[in-house]
Protein backbone atom coordinates (compact mmCIF):
# COMPACT_ATOMS: atom_id res chain seq x y z
CA UNK A 1 0.00 0.00 0.00
CA UNK A 2 1.07 3.49 -0.44
CA UNK A 3 0.46 4.57 3.19
CA UNK A 4 2.48 1.61 4.99
CA UNK A 5 5.98 1.94 5.41
CA UNK A 6 6.92 4.69 3.01
CA UNK A 7 7.94 7.95 5.23
CA UNK A 8 11.49 7.42 4.97
CA UNK A 9 12.44 5.17 2.17
CA UNK A 10 11.91 8.41 0.53
CA UNK A 11 13.11 10.23 3.26
CA UNK A 12 16.16 8.56 3.97
CA UNK A 13 16.69 7.45 0.57
CA UNK A 14 20.72 7.90 1.44
CA UNK A 15 21.75 6.54 4.50
CA UNK A 16 21.40 9.11 7.17
CA UNK A 17 23.68 7.58 9.62
CA UNK A 18 27.21 9.17 9.78
CA UNK A 19 30.04 7.63 7.77
CA UNK A 20 34.09 8.80 7.49
CA UNK A 21 35.46 8.53 4.36
CA UNK A 22 38.62 10.90 3.77
CA UNK A 23 38.31 12.10 7.40
CA UNK A 24 34.73 13.78 5.72
CA UNK A 25 31.47 13.14 6.99
CA UNK A 26 28.91 12.10 4.75
CA UNK A 27 25.33 13.74 5.04
CA UNK A 28 22.49 13.41 2.59
CA UNK A 29 22.02 16.00 -0.17
CA UNK A 30 20.29 19.26 -0.48
CA UNK A 31 18.74 21.27 -2.62
CA UNK A 32 20.14 24.62 -3.81
CA UNK A 33 17.73 27.67 -2.09
CA UNK A 34 16.92 28.59 -5.76
CA UNK A 35 15.68 25.29 -6.47
CA UNK A 36 12.63 26.57 -4.18
CA UNK A 37 11.61 29.37 -6.61
CA UNK A 38 10.69 27.04 -9.72
CA UNK A 39 7.37 27.54 -10.11
CA UNK A 40 5.01 25.08 -9.02
CA UNK A 41 2.50 23.50 -11.15
CA UNK A 42 -0.73 22.75 -8.67
CA UNK A 43 -2.14 19.22 -8.82
CA UNK A 44 -4.80 18.53 -10.47
CA UNK A 45 -7.14 15.07 -10.40
CA UNK A 46 -6.37 11.92 -8.63
CA UNK A 47 -3.52 12.76 -6.16
CA UNK A 48 -0.97 10.00 -5.45
CA UNK A 49 1.55 9.54 -2.40
CA UNK A 50 4.54 10.29 -4.38
CA UNK A 51 3.24 13.40 -6.08
CA UNK A 52 2.78 14.84 -2.57
CA UNK A 53 6.32 14.19 -1.27
CA UNK A 54 7.49 15.99 -4.44
CA UNK A 55 5.70 19.12 -3.95
CA UNK A 56 6.74 19.26 -0.60
CA UNK A 57 10.55 18.76 -1.17
CA UNK A 58 10.59 20.84 -4.08
CA UNK A 59 8.56 23.91 -2.58
CA UNK A 60 8.04 23.86 1.20
CA UNK A 61 9.00 27.45 2.14
CA UNK A 62 10.02 26.72 5.26
CA UNK A 63 12.53 24.16 4.24
CA UNK A 64 14.12 27.25 1.67
CA UNK A 65 15.07 28.80 4.64
CA UNK A 66 17.26 25.85 6.04
CA UNK A 67 18.52 25.39 2.13
CA UNK A 68 19.86 29.40 2.67
CA UNK A 69 21.08 28.78 6.02
CA UNK A 70 23.40 26.36 4.69
CA UNK A 71 24.24 28.62 1.61
CA UNK A 72 25.16 31.59 4.28
CA UNK A 73 27.12 28.57 6.24
CA UNK A 74 29.40 27.83 2.85
CA UNK A 75 30.18 31.46 2.91
CA UNK A 76 31.34 31.74 6.91
CA UNK A 77 33.65 28.77 6.08
CA UNK A 78 35.48 30.98 3.13
CA UNK A 79 35.43 33.40 4.77
CA UNK A 80 37.49 31.32 7.63
CA UNK A 81 39.83 30.61 5.45
CA UNK A 82 41.09 33.92 4.29
CA UNK A 83 44.50 35.56 5.70
CA UNK A 84 44.10 38.25 7.69
CA UNK A 85 44.35 41.53 5.69
CA UNK A 86 47.49 43.72 5.49
CA UNK A 87 47.38 47.15 6.82
CA UNK A 88 49.24 49.83 5.45
CA UNK A 89 50.77 52.56 7.78
CA UNK A 90 51.79 56.15 7.32
CA UNK A 91 53.58 58.05 10.18
CA UNK A 92 54.92 61.56 10.16
CA UNK A 93 57.02 63.26 12.65
CA UNK A 94 59.51 65.84 14.28
CA UNK A 95 57.24 68.54 12.34
CA UNK A 96 54.91 71.73 13.58
CA UNK A 97 57.92 72.00 16.43
CA UNK A 98 59.51 74.75 17.61
CA UNK A 99 63.14 76.22 16.85
CA UNK A 100 65.19 73.90 14.22
CA UNK A 101 62.31 71.87 13.87
CA UNK A 102 59.44 74.28 12.91
CA UNK A 103 56.86 73.27 10.11
CA UNK A 104 58.37 70.27 7.85
CA UNK A 105 61.76 70.65 7.57
CA UNK A 106 62.76 68.30 10.22
CA UNK A 107 60.24 65.34 9.73
CA UNK A 108 60.50 62.40 8.92
CA UNK A 109 57.73 59.95 6.93
CA UNK A 110 57.46 56.54 7.06
CA UNK A 111 55.19 54.42 4.99
CA UNK A 112 55.06 50.68 6.05
CA UNK A 113 53.16 47.50 5.37
CA UNK A 114 52.11 45.32 8.35
CA UNK A 115 51.17 41.86 8.26
CA UNK A 116 49.96 39.10 11.08
CA UNK A 117 51.37 36.00 10.50
CA UNK A 118 49.26 33.47 12.51
CA UNK A 119 51.19 30.43 13.98
CA UNK A 120 49.56 27.03 15.46
CA UNK A 121 47.65 26.62 12.53
CA UNK A 122 44.99 28.87 13.15
CA UNK A 123 43.38 29.25 9.52
CA UNK A 124 43.24 25.95 9.00
CA UNK A 125 41.43 25.30 12.57
CA UNK A 126 38.49 28.18 11.45
CA UNK A 127 37.92 26.19 8.29
CA UNK A 128 37.55 23.67 10.48
CA UNK A 129 35.30 24.66 12.95
CA UNK A 130 33.31 26.52 9.82
CA UNK A 131 32.91 23.07 8.20
CA UNK A 132 31.40 21.76 11.22
CA UNK A 133 28.96 24.34 11.25
CA UNK A 134 27.94 24.25 7.68
CA UNK A 135 27.64 20.37 8.06
CA UNK A 136 25.27 21.20 11.60
CA UNK A 137 23.05 23.17 9.04
CA UNK A 138 22.78 20.40 6.43
CA UNK A 139 21.83 17.81 9.74
CA UNK A 140 19.52 20.56 10.34
CA UNK A 141 18.23 20.63 7.17
CA UNK A 142 17.49 16.74 7.23
CA UNK A 143 15.50 16.58 10.16
CA UNK A 144 13.34 19.54 9.03
CA UNK A 145 12.84 17.67 6.10
CA UNK A 146 11.90 14.41 7.83
CA UNK A 147 9.80 16.32 9.66
CA UNK A 148 7.89 17.56 6.62
CA UNK A 149 7.80 14.32 4.99
CA UNK A 150 6.55 12.95 7.83
CA UNK A 151 3.39 15.84 7.92
CA UNK A 152 2.97 15.13 4.38
CA UNK A 153 2.25 11.39 5.08
CA UNK A 154 0.29 12.10 8.24
CA UNK A 155 -1.79 14.62 6.11
CA UNK A 156 -2.14 12.06 3.48
CA UNK A 157 -3.67 9.37 5.69
CA UNK A 158 -5.74 11.92 7.17
CA UNK A 159 -7.23 12.48 3.74
CA UNK A 160 -7.54 9.06 2.83
CA UNK A 161 -9.03 8.04 6.21
CA UNK A 162 -11.60 11.13 5.67
CA UNK A 163 -12.51 10.08 2.29
CA UNK A 164 -13.61 6.66 3.26
CA UNK A 165 -15.42 8.32 6.28
CA UNK A 166 -17.28 10.68 3.68
CA UNK A 167 -18.04 7.43 1.41
CA UNK A 168 -19.59 5.99 4.76
CA UNK A 169 -21.61 8.89 5.45
CA UNK A 170 -22.94 8.90 2.10
CA UNK A 171 -24.02 5.28 2.30
CA UNK A 172 -25.41 6.55 5.44
CA UNK A 173 -27.56 8.81 3.89
CA UNK A 174 -28.39 7.34 0.94
CA UNK A 175 -30.11 4.20 3.36
CA UNK A 176 -32.05 7.05 5.52
CA UNK A 177 -33.44 8.53 2.67
CA UNK A 178 -34.45 4.71 1.24
CA UNK A 179 -35.69 4.19 4.88
CA UNK A 180 -37.27 7.17 5.27
CA UNK A 181 -39.68 7.13 1.43
CA UNK A 182 -39.95 3.26 2.63
CA UNK A 183 -41.75 4.57 6.20
CA UNK A 184 -43.59 7.10 4.24
CA UNK A 185 -45.35 4.32 2.04
CA UNK A 186 -46.35 1.89 4.66
CA UNK A 187 -47.87 4.99 6.43
CA UNK A 188 -49.25 6.40 3.49
CA UNK A 189 -50.66 2.61 3.28
CA UNK A 190 -51.67 2.75 6.82
CA UNK A 191 -49.62 -0.07 8.44
CA UNK A 192 -47.50 1.96 10.66
CA UNK A 193 -48.09 5.23 13.23
CA UNK A 194 -47.01 8.35 11.89
CA UNK A 195 -44.91 8.55 14.14
CA UNK A 196 -42.84 6.56 12.67
CA UNK A 197 -42.38 8.70 9.53
CA UNK A 198 -41.25 11.47 12.06
CA UNK A 199 -38.56 9.45 13.42
CA UNK A 200 -37.88 8.27 10.10
CA UNK A 201 -37.44 12.04 8.73
CA UNK A 202 -35.34 12.85 11.88
CA UNK A 203 -32.71 10.25 11.57
CA UNK A 204 -32.64 11.38 7.79
CA UNK A 205 -31.54 14.75 8.87
CA UNK A 206 -29.34 14.02 11.05
CA UNK A 207 -27.42 11.91 8.28
CA UNK A 208 -27.11 14.66 5.92
CA UNK A 209 -25.40 16.65 8.95
CA UNK A 210 -23.34 14.53 9.40
CA UNK A 211 -22.82 13.86 5.07
CA UNK A 212 -21.87 17.65 5.80
CA UNK A 213 -19.84 17.69 8.38
CA UNK A 214 -17.67 14.45 6.38
CA UNK A 215 -17.84 16.95 3.89
CA UNK A 216 -16.14 19.89 5.71
CA UNK A 217 -13.68 17.40 7.53
CA UNK A 218 -12.50 16.19 4.05
CA UNK A 219 -11.50 19.50 3.19
CA UNK A 220 -10.02 20.57 6.25
CA UNK A 221 -7.60 17.96 5.55
CA UNK A 222 -7.13 18.25 1.82
CA UNK A 223 -5.88 22.11 3.31
CA UNK A 224 -3.30 20.30 5.59
CA UNK A 225 -2.09 18.78 3.05
CA UNK A 226 -1.43 21.35 0.14
CA UNK A 227 -0.10 23.47 3.03
CA UNK A 228 2.72 21.13 3.09
CA UNK A 229 4.25 22.40 -0.09
CA UNK A 230 2.77 26.66 0.44
CA UNK A 231 -0.24 25.77 -1.58
CA UNK A 232 -3.52 28.21 -0.66
CA UNK A 233 -6.07 26.38 -2.73
CA UNK A 234 -7.02 22.39 -2.94
CA UNK A 235 -6.58 21.39 -6.77
CA UNK A 236 -6.99 17.85 -6.73
CA UNK A 237 -10.22 15.65 -6.18
CA UNK A 238 -9.05 12.97 -4.50
CA UNK A 239 -5.76 11.30 -3.41
CA UNK A 240 -5.20 7.60 -3.99
CA UNK A 241 -3.85 4.37 -1.52
CA UNK A 242 -4.46 1.26 -0.43
CA UNK A 243 -5.43 2.69 3.00
CA UNK A 244 -6.54 -0.68 4.57
CA UNK A 245 -3.53 -2.69 3.88
CA UNK A 246 -2.05 -3.93 6.82
CA UNK A 247 1.49 -5.70 6.97
CA UNK A 248 2.35 -7.51 9.82
CA UNK A 249 4.11 -6.39 12.35
CA UNK A 250 8.05 -6.49 12.45
CA UNK A 251 10.20 -7.71 15.32
CA UNK A 252 10.82 -4.79 18.30
CA UNK A 253 14.53 -6.09 18.08
CA UNK A 254 15.01 -4.75 14.38
CA UNK A 255 12.77 -1.90 14.26
CA UNK A 256 15.15 -0.39 18.19
CA UNK A 257 18.20 -1.57 15.89
CA UNK A 258 17.59 0.90 13.44
CA UNK A 259 17.38 3.46 15.45
CA UNK A 260 20.83 5.45 14.76
CA UNK A 261 19.10 6.10 11.78
CA UNK A 262 17.52 8.73 13.32
CA UNK A 263 19.13 12.23 11.52
CA UNK A 264 18.69 13.63 15.10
CA UNK A 265 20.90 11.49 16.53
CA UNK A 266 23.27 10.83 13.23
CA UNK A 267 23.38 14.83 13.70
CA UNK A 268 25.45 14.33 17.36
CA UNK A 269 28.47 12.45 15.45
CA UNK A 270 29.00 15.89 13.51
CA UNK A 271 28.24 18.26 16.71
CA UNK A 272 30.56 16.49 18.59
CA UNK A 273 33.12 16.75 16.38
CA UNK A 274 32.00 20.38 15.82
CA UNK A 275 33.30 20.81 19.84
CA UNK A 276 36.68 19.14 19.41
CA UNK A 277 37.77 21.56 16.51
CA UNK A 278 35.92 24.49 18.60
CA UNK A 279 38.86 23.35 21.72
CA UNK A 280 41.65 22.91 18.69
CA UNK A 281 40.77 26.26 17.44
CA UNK A 282 41.12 27.51 21.21
CA UNK A 283 43.99 25.74 21.60
CA UNK A 284 45.35 27.67 18.93
CA UNK A 285 44.44 30.80 20.26
CA UNK A 286 46.95 30.66 23.26
CA UNK A 287 50.14 30.68 20.59
CA UNK A 288 50.25 34.51 20.00
CA UNK A 289 50.67 35.71 16.45
CA UNK A 290 53.68 37.81 15.10
CA UNK A 291 53.37 40.97 13.51
CA UNK A 292 55.72 42.03 11.23
CA UNK A 293 55.88 45.62 9.69
CA UNK A 294 58.38 46.97 6.91
CA UNK A 295 58.73 50.00 5.04
CA UNK A 296 60.64 53.22 3.76
CA UNK A 297 61.41 56.16 5.64
CA UNK A 298 62.16 59.49 3.80
CA UNK A 299 63.91 62.31 6.26
CA UNK A 300 63.26 65.75 4.97
CA UNK A 301 66.50 67.65 6.59
CA UNK A 302 68.82 65.39 4.60
CA UNK A 303 66.44 64.23 2.35
CA UNK A 304 67.46 61.01 2.38
CA UNK A 305 65.38 57.40 2.40
CA UNK A 306 66.32 54.56 5.00
CA UNK A 307 64.61 50.85 5.30
CA UNK A 308 62.31 50.19 8.32
CA UNK A 309 61.03 46.94 9.70
CA UNK A 310 59.67 45.50 13.06
CA UNK A 311 58.43 42.18 14.73
CA UNK A 312 56.26 42.44 17.79
CA UNK A 313 54.21 39.83 19.29
CA UNK A 314 51.66 40.05 22.24
CA UNK A 315 52.80 39.16 25.95
CA UNK A 316 50.14 36.47 27.36
CA UNK A 317 50.41 38.03 30.51
CA UNK A 318 47.40 38.61 31.93
CA UNK A 319 45.06 36.74 29.85
CA UNK A 320 46.78 33.56 28.59
CA UNK A 321 43.31 32.22 26.60
CA UNK A 322 43.36 29.37 28.73
CA UNK A 323 39.25 30.36 30.01
CA UNK A 324 39.00 29.54 25.86
CA UNK A 325 39.89 26.50 25.94
CA UNK A 326 37.92 25.57 29.18
CA UNK A 327 34.79 26.73 27.58
CA UNK A 328 35.29 24.83 24.47
CA UNK A 329 35.63 21.71 26.80
CA UNK A 330 32.82 22.59 29.24
CA UNK A 331 30.81 22.67 25.44
CA UNK A 332 32.06 19.20 24.44
CA UNK A 333 31.43 17.72 27.81
CA UNK A 334 27.92 19.51 27.69
CA UNK A 335 27.23 17.88 24.36
CA UNK A 336 27.92 14.76 25.03
CA UNK A 337 25.75 14.36 27.88
CA UNK A 338 23.15 15.95 25.10
CA UNK A 339 23.76 13.22 23.20
CA UNK A 340 23.01 10.54 26.02
CA UNK A 341 19.99 12.44 26.58
CA UNK A 342 18.64 12.60 23.34
CA UNK A 343 19.40 8.61 22.61
CA UNK A 344 17.55 7.68 25.72
CA UNK A 345 14.36 10.04 24.97
CA UNK A 346 13.93 8.43 21.12
CA UNK A 347 14.44 5.14 22.34
CA UNK A 348 11.68 5.18 25.04
CA UNK A 349 9.50 7.14 22.46
CA UNK A 350 10.17 4.37 19.86
CA UNK A 351 9.32 1.61 22.40
CA UNK A 352 5.89 3.39 23.86
CA UNK A 353 5.07 4.17 19.97
CA UNK A 354 5.38 -0.02 19.01
CA UNK A 355 3.46 -0.64 22.23
CA UNK A 356 1.06 1.69 20.80
CA UNK A 357 1.54 0.50 17.34
CA UNK A 358 0.83 -3.23 18.76
CA UNK A 359 -2.37 -2.22 20.44
CA UNK A 360 -3.92 -0.67 16.84
CA UNK A 361 -2.63 -3.70 15.20
CA UNK A 362 -4.35 -5.95 17.35
CA UNK A 363 -7.46 -3.35 17.41
CA UNK A 364 -7.85 -3.20 13.58
CA UNK A 365 -7.19 -7.13 13.05
CA UNK A 366 -10.48 -7.50 15.43
CA UNK A 367 -12.44 -4.88 13.99
CA UNK A 368 -11.77 -6.49 10.58
CA UNK A 369 -12.44 -10.39 10.94
CA UNK A 370 -14.84 -10.24 13.88
CA UNK A 371 -16.50 -7.19 15.07
CA UNK A 372 -17.19 -5.43 11.73
CA UNK A 373 -18.59 -8.83 9.38
CA UNK A 374 -21.15 -9.48 12.80
CA UNK A 375 -22.69 -5.82 12.65
CA UNK A 376 -22.81 -6.18 8.80
CA UNK A 377 -24.54 -9.69 9.41
CA UNK A 378 -26.92 -8.21 11.82
CA UNK A 379 -27.69 -4.97 9.89
CA UNK A 380 -28.41 -7.01 6.63
CA UNK A 381 -30.62 -9.55 8.71
CA UNK A 382 -32.65 -6.37 10.50
CA UNK A 383 -33.38 -4.74 7.17
CA UNK A 384 -34.51 -8.48 5.73
CA UNK A 385 -36.87 -8.55 8.76
CA UNK A 386 -37.94 -4.97 8.46
CA UNK A 387 -38.92 -5.53 4.81
CA UNK A 388 -41.07 -8.11 5.99
CA UNK A 389 -42.33 -5.89 8.69
CA UNK A 390 -41.45 -8.14 11.43
CA UNK A 391 -39.12 -5.55 13.10
CA UNK A 392 -40.02 -2.23 13.98
CA UNK A 393 -38.28 0.63 12.99
CA UNK A 394 -35.96 1.71 16.28
CA UNK A 395 -34.63 -1.68 15.95
CA UNK A 396 -33.26 -1.42 12.63
CA UNK A 397 -32.15 2.04 13.23
CA UNK A 398 -30.07 0.88 16.19
CA UNK A 399 -28.37 -2.23 13.63
CA UNK A 400 -27.89 0.52 11.24
CA UNK A 401 -26.57 2.79 13.64
CA UNK A 402 -24.10 -0.19 15.18
CA UNK A 403 -22.78 -0.95 11.97
CA UNK A 404 -21.67 2.04 10.50
CA UNK A 405 -20.36 3.31 14.14
CA UNK A 406 -18.25 0.43 13.70
CA UNK A 407 -17.12 1.11 9.89
CA UNK A 408 -16.11 4.47 11.12
CA UNK A 409 -14.70 3.11 14.37
CA UNK A 410 -12.25 0.92 11.73
CA UNK A 411 -11.37 3.84 9.68
CA UNK A 412 -10.41 6.05 12.61
CA UNK A 413 -8.31 3.07 13.96
CA UNK A 414 -6.72 2.39 10.16
CA UNK A 415 -6.39 6.16 10.31
CA UNK A 416 -3.90 6.59 13.40
CA UNK A 417 -2.44 2.95 12.71
CA UNK A 418 -0.99 4.92 10.13
CA UNK A 419 0.17 7.65 11.96
CA UNK A 420 1.80 5.77 14.68
CA UNK A 421 3.69 3.97 12.06
CA UNK A 422 4.89 7.30 10.29
CA UNK A 423 5.88 8.37 13.91
CA UNK A 424 7.84 5.19 14.29
CA UNK A 425 9.88 5.14 10.17
CA UNK A 426 10.75 8.95 11.86
CA UNK A 427 12.30 7.68 14.91
CA UNK A 428 14.30 4.93 12.95
CA UNK A 429 15.23 6.61 9.81
CA UNK A 430 13.62 3.91 7.72
CA UNK A 431 10.80 1.68 6.72
CA UNK A 432 9.05 -0.48 8.75
CA UNK A 433 9.13 -3.34 6.31
CA UNK A 434 12.04 -5.02 4.31
CA UNK A 435 10.83 -3.95 0.65
CA UNK A 436 12.36 -0.34 -0.64
CA UNK A 437 9.59 1.28 -1.71
CA UNK A 438 9.00 3.55 -4.66
CA UNK A 439 11.96 5.11 -6.42
CA UNK A 440 13.90 7.92 -4.36
CA UNK A 441 15.05 9.43 -7.57
CA UNK A 442 11.62 10.74 -8.17
CA UNK A 443 11.69 12.42 -4.82
CA UNK A 444 14.96 14.32 -4.87
CA UNK A 445 14.08 15.29 -8.78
Amino acid sequence: MVLKTYVFTVACFIHVTVMAVDDELLLPPTMAPEEFDQPMVQPTGELSFQQAIVLTLKHNPELATYAWTIRSKEIDQIEAGLLPNPEAEIELENFAGSGDIGAFKSAETTIALSQVIELGDKRMKRRQLASTDRDLARWDYEVKRVDLLSQTAVFFADVLGQQEKLTIANEINELADEIYLTVKKRVEAGKVSPLEEIKARVELSKTRLSQMNAERQLAISKQNLVSGWGGTEVSFNRVLGDFYNIPALPELALIVSKLNNNPDIARWATEVSRHQNAINLAQADTIPDISVSAGLRHLNESDDVAAVASISIPLFIFNNKQTGVQRSEVGLSRASKEQAVTETRLRSALLIAYQRLNILHQEVTTLKSEILPGAEEAFNASTKIYRLGKLDLLSLLDAQRTYFETRQQYVDAVTEYHRVVVAIERLIGSSLGDRTDYIAEEAIR
